[in-house]
C-alpha cells in the first residue's frame, strides 16, 4: 500500500511539473510574439516618418536588361511595372508577359509611387 501511495504521488508530481513546464513554454512564447509585434509597429512607424509623399522620383536608373528581370520578378515584388506606355499589373504571369517593346540596350529612368502609408504601388521605368 505504501508502494501504491508513493507511486501515486510520483505520478501527480510529473504531471504537475509537466504542466508548469508546459505554461512557462507557453508564457515564452507569448512574450516572443509580443516583442515581434512591437519590432514590425516600430518599423512601419519608421516607414511612415521616411516615405511622406505619394509619389518619389529619384535619380536611378536601370538598363532594359535589369527592367525585364523585374517583370520576371513581378510575383515576388507584389507591384504593378510601367515601363514607358506598357502597364503590366501584379496579377500577370510572367510567362506571359510580351517584353518585345523594351530595348535591354536602353537606359530607363524609374520613379515609385507610394500609398499614404509608404507601401509600394507602382514602379514606372520611363
Amino acid at each position: 500500500m505504501v508502494d501504491n501511495l508513493e507511486k501515486t504521488i510520483f505520478v501527480a508530481a510529473e504531471i504537475f511539473l509537466f504542466i508548469v513546464a508546459f505554461i512557462f513554454a507557453l508564457n515564452g512564447i507569448h512574450a516572443q510574439e509580443a516583442a515581434f509585434e512591437a519590432a514590425r509597429k516600430s518599423m512601419e512607424q519608421e516607414e511612415r516618418r521616411l516615405y511622406t509623399s505619394l509619389q518619389l522620383n529619384s535619380n536611378e536608373t536601370y538598363t532594359g536588361a535589369e527592367v525585364i528581370q523585374s517583370l520576371y520578378q513581378i510575383p515576388q515584388l507584389g507591384v504593378n511595372i510601367q515601363v514607358g506606355g506598357q502597364y503590366f499589373s501584379k496579377y500577370n504571369d510572367p510567362e506571359t508577359i510580351n517584353i518585345s517593346g523594351i530595348d535591354p540596350y536602353k537606359v530607363y529612368d524609374v520613379a515609385y509611387i507610394r500609398d499614404s502609408q509608404g507601401i509600394l504601388l507602382t514602379i514606372i521605368f520611363t
